[in-house]
Parts: structure tokens; sequence; C-alpha cells
């Protein structure tokens, strides 16, 4: 065998002896991720998909193969590691010399089945031979929502569509109707998928098992395989004919209204709107995001660490979004989304002696009209908001915002310069009170300070949030604020109790609150620093879609809701 790594240019590759393949045994699958590749079908765009630097660190060897008469190429290698990341803690906490090392092996076939190149990955590190620019990010789902059983979805994994980055998974083992996952057909993005296949899927693995496979589709496709090589091909042409072909299942379509886009020219001069942006003081469109492969550990993170190339690495108790463009403002244009590219992000905790890490950019979220399109920046990837979605979206708003209100507010004049004292000179009106900061502790809201049950009290005990805000991160924090406050007033004794107490020792006796008291209406108050009223046309897409949600929610909840423009 040639072990000579494919970085070595000047020597050529030397095609691997391969074995005959046995056709006359049974043929068997073997669960396999699946990546497709942006690039062209021949051998230099198969050389060209693979993440060249990491191979070279790494000394892994190419080769050229041939599968079922199709040029293909075989990457392998092994990573060893001398000492485990733990043994200097070990050994640090007992004065005993702990040093024990393990490898990770790799594997990877890159093969163009007609004009189509995939990238079948094996092991822990095969997703990292890829290049990431290359993989089309929308495939897994592409393929999940055409092929599987509406009815036998068996996990989900899907984000709020906001810059505050909520990530839910759900699992149910034996699998369910869609329906039974609640899924907000507005306002959430599937990144995940998994179910059993359809039955009209003309794959191996349905031909060769009593039970229909299951399959999961995100980025990549994991979906059993054929380990023959004749069947891996006519498996891999029946998950491009399906692609290609078939219409998404009525039930799963609207998952196919968020897009991600493909690398490319277009992906190009979004970067460079997007790093005009990180150039900025203050960039209205831009929030912090929770990438969604950290999203089982936010609960127990107790610090964070910033470390970009070029800064020095900045140690925060809580990660805010001007510590992360501090890092890269100053920059020359150009550099600014790259440098975040390569720098990490990385959560310290409790139990885990490493950080949980993430690349920089992945915690950004931004938004960016592109035309007639609008463009979402997230986890790293750009998507596209259909029209559909948006033209949805828009009715909903403006049927909210254009509701009669029940309460009335001053209007929020230049002289008035912050929340604390715009909410003293409402609390002047007849009725009304100010609870600003005024924290209330219950039984699910210990930590901290407690809960803010609102900014003002109604004359009808109305619970009114307050924003002035022209930034879709801050304004998804009111929407959030009002679902948790309600929710503990109505659902927690404690919560009413101590609220009633509040109320009672504010306003010195001349207010009260029943102790038994549950929130009826939930009055949102926003003024937008441009001076604009709020409407569909002036608030960015992450707003709508928490404003929709929070709306949804609390009326859900027998919970009347109002969303008023403070003039």
């Amino acid at each position: 065998m040639d072990n000579t790594s494919c970085m070595q240019l000047a020597l050529p590759f030397v095609p691997r002896q391969q074995k005959p393949t046995t056709t006359d045994r049974a043929m068997d699958v073997h669960r396999t991720t699946v990546y497709r590749l942006d690039t062209p079908a021949n051998r230099d765009g198969l050389l060209r998909a693979l993440n060249m630097d990491y191979l070279a660190e790494k000394d892994f060897t190419v080769e050229d193969v041939s599968i079922a008469g199709v040029p293909a190429l075989l990457v392998h290698g092994v990573v060893p590691r001398a000492t485990a990341e733990w043994c200097d803690i070990v050994g640090g906490l007992t004065g005993v010399d702990v040093a024990i090392g393990y490898s990770t092996a790799g594997s990877a076939i890159l093969l163009a089945v007609d004009d189509i190149v995939y990238g079948l990955a094996y092991g822990q590190i095969g997703r990292h031979l890829f290049q990431a620019g290359l993989v089309e990010p929308g495939f897994g789902i592409d393929f999940a929502i055409r092929s599987i059983d509406p009815g036998a979805v068996k996990a989900l994994q899907r984000r709020v569509f906001d810059a505050n980055g909520r990530v839910d998974h759900n699992s149910v083992l034996g699998g369910q109707s869609i329906r039974a996952f609640s899924v907000e057909t507005w306002g959430e993005i599937v990144g995940q998928i998994k179910g059993a296949l359809a039955g009209d899927a003309a794959l191996s693995a349905t031909r060769l098992s009593r039970r229909l496979p299951t399959i999961t589709g995100g980025t990549s496709l994991q979906v059993p395989l054929s380990t023959d090589a004749l069947g891996l091909l006519t498996d891999l042409r029946e998950i491009s004919r399906i692609c290609a072909t078939s219409s998404p299942a009525p039930e799963l379509e609207f998952i196919a209204q968020v897009q991600p886009v493909k690398p490319g020219h277009r992906t190009a001069r979004l970067d460079r709107m997007l790093d005009d942006l990180l150039g900025q003081d203050d960039p209205a469109s831009i929030g912090l995001s929770l990438p969604s492969s950290q999203a089982e550990y936010a609960a127990s993170a107790n610090a964070f660490r910033i470390a970009v190339p070029g800064s020095r690495p900045v140690s925060i108790d809580d990660l805010e979004l001007s510590d992360v463009l501090r890092t890269v403002r100053y920059r020359g244009d150009g550099k600014r989304l790259n440098a975040l590219k390569t720098g990490m992000i990385g959560m310290e905790v409790d139990g885990l002696t490493e950080p949980v890490e993430a690349p920089a950019h992945r915690w950004l979220a931004a938004e960016i009209p592109d035309g007639a399109a609008r463009m979402v920046y997230l986890e790293g990837q750009w998507y596209e908001i259909g029209e559909r979605y948006l033209d949805f979206l828009r009715t909903e708003i403006d049927t909210i915002l254009t509701a009669p209100s029940t309460v009335s507010l001053p209007v929020w004049d230049a002289s008035i310069t912050t929340e604390a004292a715009y909410n003293k000179a409402a609390a002047g009106q007849p009725g009304y009170l100010c609870l600003d900061q005024q924290f209330v502790k219950s039984g699910l809201h210990r930590r901290g300070q407690g809960i803010e049950a609102c900014d003002l009290l109604g004359p009808n005990d109305e619970l009114i949030h307050v924003k002035r805000a022209d930034r879709s991160s801050l304004l998804s924090h009111l929407f959030a604020q009002g679902i948790v406050s309600a929710e503990a007033l109505r659902q927690e004794p404690l919560a009413r109790e101590r609220f009633a107490a509040r109320v009672h020792s504010v306003s010195a006796g001349k207010r009260a609150v029943p102790h038994d008291f549950a929130p009826a209406k939930v009055v949102y108050a926003i003024a937008l620093k441009s001076g604009a009223r709020v409407t569909s046309r002036t608030l960015f897409t992450f707003a709508q879609v928490a404003m929709y949600r929070a709306v949804r929610q609390l009326r859900a909840a027998n919970i009347d809701v109002e969303v008023i423009t403070i003039g």
C-alpha cells in the first residue's frame, strides 16, 4: 500500500489494489454519514473538496480507488494523542503522574455519482476531512422531508428563529406524528429530523430489512447504505432521484420555507456585508445566538472565554454582544468575520475539565435585507426566508399591532433618556404603578434577583413591559420577559404571594392585588429609537417572530395581549 500523503504533490497517487467485489453473498447495509459537496464531479473536484490543511497536519493518506468502476478517493489516517486532556488535572489533584494516551481513526470516501459528488464519512473524525465551505448545508434535510414517514418521526431538533438562540431537541423512542411534536410552523428552523423511511424509498435497507430503516437528516444524512459496491451506487442514485424529483411530504413542507443558502458568490457578498456591520459601534441587526452544539451545556455554564487571533483572550461571567464585537471592530475591512471564524468562544461547564467550544462566528445572529429577499445568519450559515413565510408573518404582526389598545401611555420625548425615567414618568398618571426593577423570587426563579413581573402595573392590573430599542435581540428579550412573568404568576403560588406583597410595599399600601392574582392581560409597549411606529416594516424578522410567538403562547394560556407603540 502506498502511504504517501496527498500533500506531497510531487509524487503521484498510487491506486490501491482492491479486492474483487463478491456478488454471490447477500448484501448487507451499514449506517453511513453522507455529505453532498458543491464541487465539480471530476478528480480535481474531489481533491478540491478535501480539507488539505487538516490532512497535512495529521499526515493522512489519500489514494485513488475505484468503486464498481466509478473513480473515487479514499482518505484515511489516525490522530494520536500522547496524553488525554484530563491527565494533568488528575495528576495535579492526586500527585500521581498519569500519562494515558489514545488514538482516533477516521476515513472518508469521495466519489462522483453521475454529476453529484458525495462524501461518505467514517469514524469520529471522518467529517473533518471535507472542506466545510463546500458541504451543501440543506442536503440531509432536503432528503429527509421527501422520504421520512410524517407519522413516524422519532426526533426533531429546532431552534427559535430569533436572536436568542433557544434550541429544542425532542425525541420519541418509537416515533410519532410530526404534529405531536407541537412544531410552530412559523418561527422555527428545523435543523435535524429523524424518522422511519417511507416504504416507497427504494434503498437497499428497505429491501433487506423487515422494518423500515431510520434515517437522520440535517447538514449530513445518516442512512443505512449497501456495503456492496454496486448496491452503494444504486443507493446514492436513489438519494439523488428523491432529492431532484420528489416533493416534500405535505406535513413536512413547512420545513422548506427557511432555506440554507449554498456557498458561492452570494454568500461571499453576504459575508462582506456582515463584515461591514461588525465594524459598526452598535449594529442593530446583530445579536448573540447560542450554537445548537452548546445548547445542552448552557444551563451549567459558569463562565465564558473568548479567544480570537490578534486579541488577548477574555474570560467573563456573562457573554454579551459587545464583548464579541470588541475583539474585531477595529480590524480592516474583510478581516472581522474571518477573525471570528478562526476564533473560538468556549463555556466553562460544571463537571467538565475542558471548555466546550464553538467557532466565535457561530455565536452570532444577523439579519440583512438583500433586494427583495431577507437573509438571516445563524450558526455560521446564511438562510433565505421564503416570501410565503414573510407574507404570513407580516400579516399576523400587522393584525396584532392595529388592534385597539385599552391602556394609554405618555409620549417618550427627547428629555427622557432612560427606561427607568420613562417608567417613573408614566407612573405619574392615575392608576399606574411603577414596578421597574422590583424583582420577585419564586420556586422556579430562585437564582439571582428573581423575575421582574412588569415595568408598570396598569389601571386594571395589566402587566406592562416597556422597552426602547432598535435591536431585535433586545426586543426578543422583552417578549420572553412577558411570557416568563405571566407564567410564574399563573402557576406559582409563592410568586403570586410575593408579587402582591411587592405591590403593597411599593404603593405604600395604596394599591393592592389579591394573593391569588393571575394576570389577565400583558401589554408590550415599545419605543423605537428612530421614532418610527412599530410595524412589520420597521421590525426585523427576529423581533417579528418573537412577538408572534409570545402573543400565541400567552393567548393559548387565556391571557390577552396588546403590543403598542410609545410615540
